[in-house]
């Protein structure tokens, strides 16, 4: 039998593919931050943890001083740097000269001898660029922004650099947004990004790319999406905890993150209370977030795992330093793969053999690719050692999870033992609400939700008033409690803001959740 050269070469070229896919590569730790400033609070900022490359989405000082944001932070940087424009780099704000001068300072630290190991393309007028570093392609543009490059042409640069990546992980990134994808600072209804033509946000989720942008000083992640242009929660992120987001070409996140020095703004209005976020951070009813700076912080192939990132939004001036935690799984088969069987085949790929890491039990106390799993009930703490602490079970603290049991460790995950509560003392003890002044009790004052009884916290009711002949009474409508997250049911309560309850036990506003099988005692239904 004749035996083809060119097949047996293709052949052995598959198989080894296949075999290189849970290939250990480096992990990497990148910095995503904007809306910083020259101030003490964003080098307070920059100093939370370190990094092996930054990604600035904007504004770097409100005075119109090129130089000073990067004589300050770049001049004797070790970190690899790449930056978008913010409004307040625009020739509108600063001038065309000055504008000019942000643009030249962007492209000359983007391509000097501390980027080496990047390789970098820009626009013919440097206001968009396409950048690989390590395994990771990140494209930046300046919709809205850029003064001679309008938004068609960005368009068509994203659609060119995007389509041609065969990198691992892709980032999309500019400052500002459109109008579903911040939290209300600004009340302008407009796509600032997209316009009245083709979602950019969609054009970056098809590719499975994370996408990041600014300009409202919050911090706001959503859901994984399968449709940004009108919000659309991808059906198999409802299957996983809100500390796992698996992203795949056709479902991806948007983070918005501008808390990184200048201010931290409010939210409000209807753009607050969007179905599609899964973890805001903002100004707080009280201020009492004004100080609490921060940055998202993310390690690309954790662990050695290119399938696999860890993400940390750390903050200046707060206890519990860290306030939202999450795993990244780039997941292209969520139907057939679940998330932790992408450690596990990793680990098995990587350390030889069904007998290695997370399929064997340690006996001596460590914990890791080299010991196996903790014993049931027991903690793998980033150093790798067994315990049940919450310096070992805190997923903020680094706990394993492909090693061991972890926590969450937000203030919503802790139990408060002053009386008071919030996300610097946590939630109320069992049948208590708190307040919207951060108290625990079981008053009216503090349960009605009319009056700003915080549900992430405890308990929360609703009141109405009943009448009768000749006196006023108030009543609870419900002993029902509100649910403190956006699952919704018997084991954790009603829908907030007027949400239906789905079949599957998930809060939202569309037909997903208010049609068929809606759950009338936990939320609203058509």
């Amino acid at each position: 039998m004749k035996f083809s050269t060119k097949i047996l070469l293709n052949t052995l070229a598959i198989a080894f593919n296949l075999k290189l896919s849970y290939a250990r590569k480096d992990e990497f730790t990148l910095n995503i931050i904007g809306d910083t400033g020259v101030t003490k609070e964003a080098e307070q900022v920059m100093n939370l943890h370190s990094f092996d490359a930054l990604l600035h989405l904007g504004d770097y000082d409100y005075e119109c001083k090129p130089d000073s944001y990067f004589d300050k932070f770049n001049s004797s940087r070790n970190y690899k740097f790449f930056g978008v424009l913010g409004n307040h780099e625009s020739a509108n704000e600063c001038g065309e000269t000055k504008y000019n001068k942000y643009i030249s300072l962007l492209y000359n630290h983007m391509t000097n001898s501390k980027n080496s190991g990047t390789s970098c393309v820009f626009s013919p007028k440097k206001t968009m660029w396409s950048c690989v570093y390590k395994n990771m392609r990140i494209i930046g543009l300046s919709p809205y922004i850029s003064k001679d490059e309008k938004r068609g042409d960005q368009l068509k640069f994203l659609k060119k650099y995007l389509s041609e990546s065969s990198e691992d992980w892709k980032i999309c990134a500019w400052h500002y947004y459109d109008d579903y994808y911040h939290t209300g600072k600004y009340i302008e209804n407009e796509n600032f990004v997209s316009g009245t033509g083709e979602s950019f946000y969609d054009y970056c989720k098809d590719q499975g790319a994370i996408i990041f942008s600014a300009h409202d000083h919050v911090y706001a992640r959503t859901h994984v999406m399968s449709r940004f242009s009108t919000p659309k929660i991808d059906s198999y992120d409802y299957d996983t905890p809100s500390n796992i987001v698996q992203i795949r070409k056709g479902a991806t996140l948007d983070i918005l993150n501008g808390v990184g020095g200048w201010e931290i703004y409010i939210e409000r209005d209807k753009y607050k209370d969007y179905s599609h976020w899964q973890k805001k951070y903002a100004r707080g009813s009280n201020n009492e977030n004004a100080k609490k700076y921060g940055t998202l912080i993310c390690k690309f192939n954790y662990g050695g795992n290119d399938k696999k990132a860890y993400c940390e939004l750390l903050r200046i001036n707060s206890d519990p330093k860290v306030f939202d935690s999450f795993y990244i799984y780039r997941n292209d088969d969520p139907k057939n793969v679940k998330y932790d069987e992408i450690d596990s085949k990793f680990l098995k790929e990587n350390n030889g053999g069904s007998n290695s890491g997370s399929n064997k039990i340690s006996t001596n106390g460590r914990c890791g690719s080299e010991y196996g799993r903790c014993p049931s009930g027991k903690c793998c703490s980033k150093y790798g050692w067994c315990n049940n602490t919450s310096e070992h079970c805190d997923i903020s603290r680094g706990c394993q999870t492909a090693y061991g049991e972890c926590n969450g460790s937000s203030g919503s995950d802790k139990i408060s033992t002053n009386g008071r509560c919030g996300s610097e003392y946590g939630k109320c003890p069992s049948g208590k609400c708190c307040s919207k002044y951060g108290w625990c009790n079981t008053t009216e004052e503090h349960c009605d939700i009319n009056r700003g009884c915080q549900s992430s916290y405890g308990t929360c009711k609703s009141y109405t008033t009943v009448k009768k002949t000749s006196t006023t009474t108030k009543k609870a409508t419900s002993t029902i409690g509100y649910s403190s997250s956006d699952k919704c049911g018997k084991d954790y309560g009603k829908c907030k803001n007027d949400k239906c309850c789905s079949k599957y036990g998930w809060c939202g506003t569309d037909s997903n959740y208010c049609s068929s099988g809606c759950q009338k005692d936990f939320g609203k239904c058509w």
